[in-house]
């Protein structure tokens, strides 16, 4: 049995303590939250042992805690770490479901930090919107320091299957946040790159189905997104670049009228999507 304190229930964190709860593995969990809805809801579902909608109350709650969940942007998860370090001991696990993982891992190197994230998501937020199937089969990964042994990482990676997690990976939090920036949140910014073109109001009626799948995540929380690509802005404009490159490779074909080489851009996409599902078939 484990005392989990999760700071944050917006669409992250009411989806944790909802999944946590529906595994029926005896968590106890003590929720922190700023929306008195939030809590009164989750103590009302009987998701949560406890719960507070302000931080007079936080002392208490880490002390409490064996792992420590900081579901919150990245500045507010800084903040939260900062300010209460000196209450963390070595007998507690830190973690944190943010997005990005290198400013978290490089403020948490006295303490024993194991962070997750999963790599699962709604393009509406909040509480209201969180669901105990959100992270059902999703990719995870987790990164620590050294301060954690391998009982702690396991700890985590048991918490991750326990919600729905059904491939868990670990990383370094700088590799995490190189990938991320690719897998994520440049997907973002292509979204909304193309609802942002001047032909996306226009297109209704002469739409397919590939407009509504390239444009699902057009449709974003821009405060939390517009943190999370400033705290990753190295490597998701270094992978912005390279995308630009191949953009530019198909723009390049056809001011040339190059048809062969435009094939050649394509046939090289067949394949080396294909290396990438074999791969893919291989791992799961």
């Amino acid at each position: 049995m484990s005392n989990i304190t999760v700071i944050g229930m917006g669409l992250m964190g009411g989806s944790l303590i909802k999944a946590l709860k529906c595994c029926n593995k005896n968590y106890n969990i003590w929720a922190i939250d700023t929306n008195k809805d939030n809590i009164d809801s989750a103590l009302k579902d009987k998701y949560i042992l406890k719960g507070d909608f302000n931080y007079d109350n936080i002392e208490n709650a880490i002390k409490w805690a064996d792992i420590i969940m900081i579901c919150t942007l990245p500045s507010i998860a800084l903040e939260i770490i900062n300010k209460y370090k000196p209450l963390i001991d070595n007998n507690k696990i830190l973690s944190d479901f943010c997005g990005v993982k290198t400013d978290i891992f490089n403020n948490t190197k006295d303490k024993k930090y194991v962070g997750l994230h999963t790599m699962a998501g709604k393009e509406k937020g909040g509480y209201l919107n969180s669901s105990e199937n959100l992270f059902k089969n999703s990719n995870a990964i987790i990164t620590h320091n050294e301060n954690a042994y391998e009982n702690d990482i396991k700890i985590i990676e048991n918490m991750a299957n326990d919600i729905g997690c059904a491939n868990i990976i670990v990383s370094s939090a700088n590799k995490h946040d190189e990938m991320i920036a690719f897998t994520s949140q440049l997907m973002h910014i292509i979204a909304c790159s193309i609802v942002n073109h001047e032909s996306f109001l226009n297109s209704l009626g002469y739409e397919g189905n590939s407009l509504g799948d390239h444009t699902r995540v057009g449709t974003i929380d821009a405060n939390m997104w517009s943190e999370l690509f400033m705290y990753n802005s190295t490597y998701l404009s270094d992978s912005l670049s390279k995308y630009i490159k191949c953009l530019n490779d198909f723009k390049k074909a056809l001011d040339d009228k190059d048809i062969d080489e435009l094939k050649n851009l394509m046939i090289n996409s067949n394949n080396v999507k294909n290396e990438w599902l074999n791969r893919k078939n291989i791992k799961y």
